[in-house]
């Protein structure tokens, strides 16, 4: 195994470490802001995150810089990806880490995954890594893929910044996270219709 695969695993390996942070005892503090206690393993599970996003950009980079693209790093590495990202909506829904409109959380969730579950489903990529429809598709591939791009980098920082300064937030009664994850929510149903819209004869040849 190469070294961007071993990134890729190490990524998944980091999903249970992430998940574990959450149930470290909510009596290690940090300290506290306006009353509001601000919690070390939110911050630890903030640093987990960061890390495993890291390898995810380590891998790819690292792929196509030695060419080391294979197929086992073109099927696991979004799917690493998904799973981390998963796994950040999910505790944030369970811990209530935001610091405004944690009753929302479970829909932008919803949205999230579902929108990474139906485009991956659609596409049905072979082993190779080579999307069955990519010959013909007539929708402007690379505006796509700059779209999904800006998804991506807005989700995480969406994820990591309530992480790391949900409580702050709540403390001082600025909302930022929120709005953040509601802009990375808003993002992922509009790379979500512009890849409908792209694949709209994909889907009509079915």
């Amino acid at each position: 195994m190469n070294l961007p695969n071993k990134l890729t695993m190490l990524r998944m390996l980091m999903i249970p470490l992430f998940i574990a942070c959450f149930y470290l005892p909510e009596s290690w503090l940090i300290g506290t802001l306006n009353g509001v206690p601000l919690l070390l393993k939110y911050v630890l599970a903030a640093v987990v995150f960061l890390l495993a996003y890291v390898t995810d950009t380590l891998d790819g980079r690292i792929a196509r810089a030695r060419g080391l693209v294979t197929d086992f790093g073109k099927l696991m590495d979004p799917t690493a990806d998904k799973l981390l990202t998963s796994a950040a909506l999910i505790m944030l829904c369970r811990f209530e880490v935001m610091s405004f409109g944690n009753f929302l959380m479970p829909v932008f969730t919803f949205i999230i995954i579902a929108r990474e579950i139906f485009v991956s489903g659609s596409r049905k990529e072979d082993f190779t890594g080579i999307c069955l429809f990519g010959v013909g598709f007539a929708h402007d591939f690379h505006a796509a893929k700059a779209i999904g791009k800006a998804k991506t980098t807005l989700q995480f920082a969406a994820i990591l910044i309530t992480l790391l300064c949900g409580p702050v937030f709540t403390a001082i009664g600025i909302p930022v996270d929120f709005v953040l994850i509601c802009a990375a929510a808003a993002l992922t149903v509009w790379s979500g219709i512009d890849y409908t819209v792209g694949a709209k004869d994909l889907f009509k040849n079915r």
